[in-house]
């Protein structure tokens, strides 16, 4: 069992006493009618919700009178509006992403600052709730912001310690130790590295890529110079794009083998990939048995969130595979940890109840709510002192954290980084190599890859 595991079974057995009665000191709101009967509703995509939940039920302890509902709705993205727009079986929160103008979810959320003190934000990282605020194009117009993200994102490695253990590999912590476990295991027949191409190299190396960015000496000079896609700026990426090259052309990551071989991660959502890294597999797509206490999967790509699915999935079919959360050891000095914001929460304005609705996600962010609340949810908390808690949590320094705030440009910088990872991810699939005249099949050459994302950068400065 991991540390992490070990402090959320500590954490669902101890803060749940703290979430009751902890928000403002746990003084009752005098501005409330607690003699009213009130019944609020949230609405959201996940079929269970287990962190929420447990705050649904702290807050009605500290408030016996107002009931919460969790509601998931099918086909989330447009059921949730026509629901936002009735008069009939409202919505009161609802759980949503950034939440910009351009959703449509936006026409019905309440503008959050409005509420002033009633909904105290003084407790939350400044870096991810600028993230999600609304900047109004009306020059000296005040920020405003719809919706509260719960927590912070990371991405990393999922590591099957059970199957390095059978091999006499340790958790690796830097580039070298990667290497040398991806050797063995290779060299064992497992291909070590394996996720849908999709996702598998943007989770693998974007903490990198940001790193090189947020945290270099002449971050401005560099912002400044990526913003303005000046020429030769793909060269500052050189490092991370070659190395994952290096991983697929050694076929430590081979993903059409994987998909041809065994059919894993054909999607890409946590249920699927979560069963996969366990080898919990079917037969006929419906019944799933456990196939061993081992597993074929060394490393997977993947969000710090789907610890939640993986700790229900290995107790839902008993598995005996023991996993580590890192942060991919792509470099010399180890990992990086890049900070985001998981999805958040939103008030219906035409609510009858906005005022329970606000007390109840004020709620939600008192610091000390908010860690119990992450710690379910395996997320960073919405905390003043967020990186602290990565700094602890992953024994890393703060040159070695960024987030989200600084890495925002005027130009889809994800998207060309993305797309060149997600290409390079599909390098050694037959489908995407290249074809000499003799019908051989080769890999394109690395500086191939280089010239993409070069091109990519100039094609969004048009």
């Amino acid at each position: 069992m991991t540390k992490r595991t070990v402090a959320m079974l500590l954490f669902l057995t101890l803060n749940f006493l703290l979430l009751s009665g902890c928000n403002k000191n746990g003084d009752i709101n005098p501005n409330l009618d607690t003699n009213q009967d009130v019944i609020l509703t949230i609405a959201g995509s996940l079929e269970e919700y287990k962190a929420l939940e447990s705050t649904i039920v702290a807050f009605s302890e500290k408030y016996p009178n107002c009931k919460i509902e969790y509601e998931y709705l099918q086909d989330c993205s447009e059921t949730l509006p026509k629901r936002l727009a009735g008069d009939d079986n409202k919505i009161d929160l609802f759980l949503t992403s950034n939440l910009q103008a351009d959703s449509p979810y936006f026409p019905y959320a309440l503008e959050l600052y409005s509420q002033g003190e009633a909904l105290d934000l003084s407790g939350t990282f400044d870096g991810l709730i600028q993230n999600f605020e609304f900047m109004d194009t009306e020059e000296g117009a005040a920020k405003q912001i719809y919706a509260i993200p719960f927590g912070g994102e990371l991405r990393g490695l999922y590591v099957n310690k059970t199957l390095l253990d059978s091999h006499d590999i340790k958790v690796p912590t830097n580039r070298t130790e990667f290497l040398a476990a991806c050797e063995t295991l290779s060299d064992a027949g497992y291909v070590p590295i394996q996720g849908n191409p999709g996702s598998a190299g943007q989770q693998l190396m974007y903490p990198y890529v940001c790193n090189l960015v947020a945290n270099a000496d002449n971050y401005d000079e560099l912002y400044q110079k990526i913003n303005n896609c000046e020429e030769g700026i793909s060269e500052l990426f050189r490092d991370p794009m070659e190395f994952t090259y290096g991983l697929v052309e050694a076929d430590y990551y081979q993903y059409k083998y994987i998909e041809n071989e065994y059919g894993f991660f054909l999607e890409s959502n946590d249920e699927i990939y979560a069963r996969d890294f366990l080898n919990i597999v079917s037969e006929d797509g419906t019944n799933y048995v456990k196939k061993d206490d081992v597993g074929i999967v060394a490393f997977m790509p993947r969000t710090l969130s789907m610890g939640a699915m993986l700790e229900k999935t290995k107790a839902d079919y008993h598995s005996e595979i023991e996993y580590e959360f890192i942060l991919a050891p792509v470099a010399d000095e180890g990992g990086f940890a890049y900070l985001s914001p998981t999805n958040g929460i939103a008030i219906n304005k035409g609510s009858d109840y906005v005022d329970w609705a606000v007390e109840f996600m004020d709620f939600v962010f008192e610091p000390d709510n908010n860690v119990a609340f992450a710690e379910e949810d395996n997320i960073i908390p919405n905390t003043k002192d967020a990186y602290d808690f990565i700094k602890k949590e992953f024994d890393i320094p703060e040159n070695q954290i960024s987030e989200l705030g600084e890495m925002t440009f005027d130009y889809n910088f994800y998207g060309v980084i993305n797309e060149t990872l997600v290409a390079i991810s599909k390098a050694n699939n037959p489908k995407y190599m290249q074809v000499d005249e003799a019908g051989n099949e080769t890999m394109y050459p690395f500086e191939y890859y280089m010239q993409m994302l070069s091109d990519g950068f100039a094609a969004s400065k048009e």
